[in-house]
């Protein structure tokens, strides 16, 4: 299975994609191996800000995993899942960039017919960058000149690095490519990692403020059913990260394009709900539309800001 995604977004500050339901191994690292077929390929692309901004924002994610049976006659009905992933965002006006390299493996446990109970984890390395030459301050700015002076900010080393480490559960249930479901959680930077550029180099006498990542946490929910004429795929995501929430609900509908239904239509569309200091709001319309080729998806999404960006 190859799933290529692409979103254009101008309002989310976090990498994640719209179409999370074409990163599973971002989404939970269970879903390593959770695959119709034995292997799977996925390319996502977003772009966001472009408008807004100087230069914008983009998001690239390049993933694969693959499953095999257990090599054990008595767990024969098991699945071992393994894969990678690699994940960057820039932003180009400031020359910030974060790339993360990780790995995941899941153990598919068989509890019954085309039923899986598992169990997957993922480890990897995150390494964020920023170019400070791309940054101005007040004490440059000369009345008349502009910002012609140099500054005297002292700034830290502009390059961090840390481990991420998640882990996630699973249960899926796939009596057809018509009749499906599966709901998950996971738990996503296990270690609260410290990401403060200014704790690599501290002068002396000068007491370190960690700034630890939240632990997030992560819920997911789809199936599947044929309406009589296509294949509708309702999803539900919330993501729980500190004081900060956000769902997201909604559905596909694969429509056949051909006799033997081999090549599908894909229509669908998402709202996006956000939960921040002022409160709940609803904060985008997610559509979506596609095409499935056989085990090929090309699959494009928009967000549509509901709400005043200057809110966001």
């Amino acid at each position: 299975t190859v799933a290529i995604a692409i979103t254009f977004d101008i309002h989310a500050q976090d990498r994640h994609f719209s179409q999370f339901f074409n990163s599973p191994i971002q989404l939970n690292p269970a879903l390593a191996g959770v695959i119709d077929g034995t292997y799977r390929v996925n390319l996502n692309y977003r772009d966001q800000w472009n408008k807004l901004t100087n230069g914008n924002y983009s998001t690239v994610n390049a993933s694969g995993d693959i499953n095999f049976k257990v090599p054990f006659r008595k767990l024969q009905q098991d699945l071992l899942g393994i894969g990678a992933s690699f994940l960057s965002d820039k932003a180009s006006t400031f020359g910030f960039q974060s790339n993360e390299l990780a790995f995941v493996g899941a153990y598919h446990k068989s509890v019954g017919k085309n039923q899986f109970l598992s169990l997957g984890f993922k480890t990897g390395i995150q390494q964020r960058g920023i170019n400070f030459e791309n940054l101005k301050f007040e004490d440059q700015y000369i009345e008349g000149q502009g910002y012609a002076s140099t500054s005297k900010e002292i700034l830290p080393e502009n390059n961090v690095s840390f481990a991420e480490l998640a882990i996630g559960l699973n249960y899926n249930w796939n009596a057809s490519d018509e009749k499906s479901f599966n709901i998950g959680i996971s738990w996503h930077h296990l270690n609260t990692p410290d990401f403060s550029y200014f704790n690599l180099s501290l002068p002396v006498n000068t007491i370190s403020v960690k700034k630890p990542l939240y632990r997030l946490f992560s819920f997911n929910a789809s199936g599947s059913f044929y309406n009589g004429s296509g294949v509708i795929t309702p999803r539900v995501w919330t993501l729980v990260q500190g004081p900060h929430l956000q769902a997201m609900a909604g559905a596909s509908y694969l429509l056949p394009i051909d006799l033997d239904q081999t090549n599908k239509l894909i229509l669908g569309g998402y709202l996006k709900g956000v939960k921040d200091a002022k409160g709940l709001a609803l904060e985008s319309f997610v559509p979506m539309i596609g095409i499935e080729l056989g085990k090929v998806n090309f699959t494009f999404s928009y967000d549509a800001n509901t709400r005043r960006l200057a809110q966001s």
